[in-house]
Parts: C-alpha cells; sequence; structure tokens
C-alpha cells in the first residue's frame, strides 16, 4: 500500500509539472505571436493612410500590452500554488482593453474619444497607478499573492489593509471595465445607425469586418478573467490555445484587408465585386437592401430603362468601374442588363415552381409575349420549354446520381 500511495504521488507530480509546462509553452507562443502580430501588423501596409493607419496604431499598442499581460503570467505559478486574482496580470489587461476600445470607438465613427487627452488620463491613470504600486510591493516583498478567493476573506481578520486594499483594487478595475464596455456598445449603435443612413459602397463589407474583429477580441479580453479567477492550469492552456486561434485568424484577415485595398487602388478589385455582387443583387427583384449595405426603392437591373449611375450604386462600385467591365466583355450597358436578368429569369425557371407571368413581371418584363420572345431569343427555347426540360434533367440525376 506505501508503495501504491508512493506511486499515486509521483504520478500526481509528474501530472503536475506535465500541466505547468504546457501552460509555460502555450503562453510563451501567445507572447510571441502577440508580438509579432503587433509590429508585424505596424510595419506592414505602411504605403496606406486613413482608417488603416489608425488601425496599425491600435494593433500595435493593444498587442504590445497583451504581450507585457501574457509575460507577467508567467508569476501566477508559485511552488504553494496557482495565484488567483494576480494585481499585475489584472491591471494590464485592463490596460489592453482600454486601449481596445478607444481604437474601436475610433473606427466607429467617434473618433472624438481618441483624441480625447483627458479621457485617456481618466481611464489609464488609476490602472498605472496600480501597477506601479504593484510592481514596487513585489520588489519590497510586500506583496501577498492570493491561492484561493477565501484567502482573501481571511485577511479581513490577519490583514485588513491588505484586504481593503485588493477591494478597492478589483472594484476600481471593474468600474474601468464597465467604462470601456459602454462607450464600445454606445460607438457600435452610433456606428450602425450612421452606416444605414450612408452606406459606404465598397468599403461597407471591409468596416464590418473591422467593427467585428473589434468586437470579438474585447469580447476574448473579458473571456481572459475566467481563468484568472481559478486555480486550474487547464484553464489557463485551454485559453491560450483559443486565443491563438483567434490571432491567427486576425493576422489572416489583416492579410486579406491589405491585399483588398492594394486591388482596389490597382483597379483590379470593381469586377470582382461586380461578378460577385450581381447574382445576389438580381435575386432582390422587389429591391430592398444589399448585403453590402445599400438601399433599393427598386432594383435597376428589372427597370425598364437602366441607367449607368444607378446600376453602380446598387452595386457599390463606380459608374466608370460598370462601364469598363461592360466593354471588357465586348458588349454594352443594355445588351449586358438583358442578358443577367434572362439569366436569372432561367435559374427561376429550372429552380422554382413560380408561375411564368409571375417571373416575367417581376423581372421588368411588361406582359408574357415580350418576355417570350426575349428568353426564346437568348435560349432558343420558350419558358416553358425551357422549365420542362431543365426539370426532366434534374429528375434523370436524382434517378442516378452518377449521371454526369
Amino acid at each position: 500500500m506505501h508503495l501504491i500511495g508512493k506511486g499515486r504521488k509521483c504520478a500526481r507530480i509528474t501530472h503536475s509539472r506535465m500541466t505547468a509546462t504546457l501552460f509555460y509553452t502555450t503562453n510563451a507562443a501567445m507572447l510571441v505571436l502577440s508580438l509579432l502580430t503587433a509590429w508585424g501588423i505596424f510595419f506592414h501596409g505602411r504605403c496606406f493612410n486613413g482608417d488603416l493607419k489608425r488601425l496599425r496604431q491600435f494593433v500595435a499598442a493593444v498587442f504590445t500590452v497583451f504581450a507585457l499581460q501574457r509575460l507577467s503570467l508567467f508569476s501566477i505559478v508559485r511552488p504553494e500554488g496557482i495565484e488567483v486574482y494576480a494585481s499585475q496580470p489584472l491591471v494590464l489587461l485592463d490596460i489592453t482593453f482600454i486601449i481596445l476600445v478607444m481604437g474601436g470607438t475610433a473606427l466607429m465613427s467617434r473618433p472624438r474619444h481618441y483624441r480625447n487627452f483627458t479621457l485617456w488620463v481618466l481611464l489609464l491613470l488609476i490602472p498605472a497607478i496600480f501597477l506601479v504600486v504593484n510592481i514596487l510591493m513585489q520588489t519590497s516583498g510586500f506583496y501577498r499573492p492570493l491561492f484561493h478567493a477565501d484567502e482573501l476573506l481571511d485577511f479581513r481578520r490577519s490583514a485588513p489593509i491588505v484586504f481593503y486594499g485588493r477591494m478597492m483594487f478589483v472594484g476600481a478595475l471593474l468600474v474601468f471595465w464597465a467604462i470601456a464596455a459602454g462607450m464600445l456598445a454606445e460607438a457600435y449603435i452610433h456606428d450602425r445607425h450612421e452606416r444605414a443612413n450612408r452606406p459606404l459602397s465598397d468599403d461597407v463589407e471591409r468596416h464590418n469586418g473591422e467593427v467585428r474583429a473589434v468586437l470579438g477580441w474585447a469580447a476574448l479580453f473579458v473571456g481572459c478573467l475566467i481563468p484568472m479567477i481559478t486555480t486550474s492550469l487547464i484553464i489557463h492552456i485551454t485559453y491560450n490555445v483559443i486565443l491563438i486561434v483567434a490571432l491567427v485568424m486576425t493576422v489572416y484577415a489583416y492579410w486579406r484587408l491589405v491585399c483588398y485595398l492594394r486591388a482596389r487602388d490597382n483597379g483590379r478589385l470593381a469586377p470582382v465585386l461586380i461578378v460577385r455582387r450581381v447574382p445576389l443583387l438580381l435575386d432582390l427583384e422587389q429591391g430592398g437592401t444589399t448585403p453590402w449595405g445599400i438601399r433599393m426603392d427598386r432594383n435597376p437591373f428589372f427597370s425598364g430603362n437602366p441607367m449607368l449611375d444607378d446600376v453602380a450604386q446598387a452595386l457599390g462600385v463606380r459608374s466608370t468601374d460598370v462601364s469598363e467591365y461592360v466593354a471588357s466583355l465586348k458588349t454594352n450597358l443594355v445588351a449586358w442588363i438583358s442578358d443577367q436578368r434572362l439569366r436569372h429569369c432561367a435559374g427561376e425557371l429550372a429552380h422554382s415552381n413560380r408561375k411564368i407571368i409571375e417571373i416575367a413581371l417581376s423581372c421588368g418584363y411588361n406582359d408574357l409575349p415580350t418576355f417570350t420572345r426575349a428568353f426564346k431569343r437568348q435560349f432558343g427555347l420558350a419558358p416553358s420549354e425551357y422549365r420542362k426540360k431543365e426539370q426532366k434533367s434534374d429528375s434523370r440525376l436524382e434517378l442516378d446520381p452518377t449521371a454526369n
């Protein structure tokens, strides 16, 4: 029995060492990736100005401070156990969150926040003071780590200064987290309202991606609080893996953003957008709001007299982009729109049970004979014949899935 107990103890020690090693490894990986992301993004894409320049600056600041927060987490593993409510990591995480919020509000049409020096001081002064005090206490040996939440209550009797100091520290940080979260929520609501009233054509998707990234990382930083109140290194390791995956996805999204902007500046983006957006636009037969944020009272593709400016506005590109694209196809605007409209009608005939007259009227034709003549001229079959042929082909494929 003595040997069995000794073996179990050795197994627990080995498991504990392996867990600590895995924690150190994942945390170090996150630290290095944060620094690489911060300064890689800062120096990459320097040829772009405007929103991207501001984005690069805030990404560098956010992930540099976050790397310092990851560095401070190495000290939570002590011989006595795993420290909870560690002061230094909490303060650095608070500073990271505040910088992210200030940068996020700037991207969400609230630049007055990040330009307000007084607001920066109000939000960062107290956390900075806490950080300095914590460093001084650690270097002087007066810092008292907590290894369980109940220990804080014990300090109320044995060391009231430590107890009330920690309570003031946690309370102040929670207040700053709440203020920052409220600013971010207000900026997001304001941004959605502004974008709904004044859509940004081809920049809408890019802007929405940036907003989603800011909100996503804000949620991840809030989630970082969960491992810091537990004594389980497994939770720390799991969250480190989540952060690493999120960071890799962020770098990939930024790389796509730079490619997008370069393609736009080189004039290579518009044809891609037109090809991708035309089918989505044709699905909005009665008008409405496009996925890229353009509101239409009527779809210009189904208008009797389509205008170039209306088509370009609906697609979220410039009029010259549409003209150049149509010219590259060796056709004219009216012929191209007619071709796209008839292809949409053909798809509706083949894959829906809508009446032919309903499809014709919804797609801008005045009557069934006009639609029939136009359709037969392009496809060589009347709409009813085309539907029968396509449905017969589909039924044959269903009976023989291996048919080509």
